[in-house]
Parts: C-alpha cells; structure tokens; sequence
C-alpha cells in the first residue's frame, strides 16, 4: 500500500503539471464568447501544450485512484462501508475528472484551429464551443463532485480515527485547497490569476498519497 499511496502522491503533483500546462495563460487574458469559456490567450499558447497537459492528467488521475485505494485498503478493516464508498466514488471521480480536463484542453484546441483562419471566424468558434460546453456541462460538473466527495470520505475517516495520522490533516483535501485557490484569486484576481491558485484541487489531492504514505509510517 506504500507504492500506491506514493503513486497517489506523485499523480497528484502531476495534475499539478497538467493545470500549469493548461492554465498559466499569462498577464492580459481575457475571457470571451457567450458563456465566458473562452480565454483569450489561447492563441497565443502552443498547442503541444494541451496534448501534454492532457497526457498529464491521464496519469495524474490514474494516480490519485492508487492513492485513494491505498487509504480504503487502509481503513477496511475497521470501517468497510465507507471504504467501499470511497473506492466507488474515488473510480469513479478520476475518471470523471481525466473527463473534465481533457474537454478543457480540447475546447482550447478547437478554438485555435478556427482562429487560425482569422479573427473574422470567432463567432463559428463561439457558437461550435457554446455547443460543446452545453453538452458537457451536466457530466463536468458531475464528476467534479464526485470526486470532491471521494475526498470529502478521506476527511471522515480521518476524524472518527479510522486512519492513524493527526486529526489536523484533514484540512488537507481538494475542497480546502480549492477555496484557498478561488479566495486567492478573489481577492486579488491580477496577482492570483495563475499560481498558486490553478493548482490548488490538485494539489488537494496529492494530499491523498501523502496521508497515505503518513499513516503507514507513524
């Protein structure tokens, strides 16, 4: 359970990669399009970046599934309801969330591929990515919950001591690091547009691995 709870550790830090590649859109970004989905850095971003931060994600996700098997491996003896429901929720999550971030990548790519026939075609990419993100939108929002309550499973079993490790870690989970991450950017969108906060959920989730690799070491 060690190696998988490493393997949690590194996916997380690897999602990590994935959002930086994506994400860190530079100074000037702007958001456009009907529903705001589009950013207008875009073009100015290689492509190969989204094919890799896709790739990221793949094994970044897969992952943090190891990392989450390894704590309900850890706490099935004593609670096997709840190490159940996390395995669901967390197989489930990961894939939702190699889901989530693949579309992210891919509507950016789409974008770049229209405007690249000039400026004169950005209403057929708003209208083709306004389609896109209506058809996505259910499932997206789905699986970030779902994984978000895999986590949320990882902060019980810390509080009713089914894992070994200090009660203050239950702080560490993808909701506390995606408010510090969204409070960041709220309060000073020009310095926090970037990082820390585009990492934050996923570096909530390298959490998992490192909560796993402490319970197995204290």
């Amino acid at each position: 359970m060690l190696l998988f709870s490493i393997l949690g550790l590194c996916g997380g830090l690897l999602c990590c990669v994935g959002d930086i590649l994506f994400d860190l859109k530079g100074a000037g970004n702007e958001k456009l399009g009907t529903s705001k989905n589009i950013d207008s850095n875009w073009m100015r971003m290689s492509e190969w970046r989204f094919g890799a931060s896709i790739l990221c994600a793949f094994f970044g996700d897969a992952g943090v599934g190891f990392g989450f098997c390894s704590i309900a491996s850890q706490i099935s003896g004593g609670y096997p309801t709840l190490a159940m429901v996390m395995s669901i929720l967390a197989f489930v999550g990961c894939i939702g969330g190699f889901f989530v971030h693949s579309m992210l990548c891919i509507q950016a790519v789409i974008y770049k591929r229209i405007m690249s026939k000039g400026e004169d075609n950005f209403e057929i990419a708003d209208h083709t990515l306004e389609g896109l993100y209506k058809a996505i939108t259910v499932p997206f929002f789905l699986s970030y919950l779902i994984l978000m309550a895999a986590d949320l499973c990882l902060v019980i079993a810390i509080l009713i001591g089914a894992l070994n490790v200090p009660k203050w870690m239950a702080a560490l989970n993808s909701i506390v690091f995606l408010i510090i991450g969204v409070t960041l950017r709220k309060i000073n969108p020009k310095t926090f547009q970037d990082l820390p906060g585009i990492i934050m959920p996923s570096l909530g989730l390298a959490m998992v691995g490192l909560i796993g690799i402490v319970a197995l070491n204290i």
